[in-house]
């Protein structure tokens, strides 16, 4: 198993239509990535850090994936890039893009 994560960070003034988010750009996760082994999608809203203070993301995006050449293909495809390219209809942040392993 492989994992992409995507952190949107929150920050003074930065917004996220979650909405947007929900109904729009994750159905279009599946239809990009399916090809490419992506084996589930699961997205964590964040609610507020341990001491009270507004959480340090917005969303964390977990995508898991069969093998590591998949995960890293379907980043490279054309949609990945229109994935990319869609960011900027539901927030100005930069999203934190990282390849990761399970831990075993």
């Amino acid at each position: 198993m492989y994992i992409i994560t995507i952190h949107y960070p929150n920050s003074d003034g930065a917004t996220f239509d979650h909405e947007y988010y929900r109904t729009k750009h994750l159905p279009e996760v599946g239809k990009a990535f399916g090809p490419y082994g992506l084996g589930y999608a699961s997205v964590l809203k964040g609610e507020e850090s341990v001491d009270g203070t507004p959480p340090a993301y917005f969303i964390t995006t977990i995508l898991s994936f069969r093998e590591e050449q998949g995960a890293r293909e379907a980043i490279a495809s054309d949609g990945g890039r229109a994935l990319a390219a869609d960011v900027p209809n539901f927030t100005r942040v930069r999203p934190l893009v990282q390849f990761n392993t399970a831990v075993p």
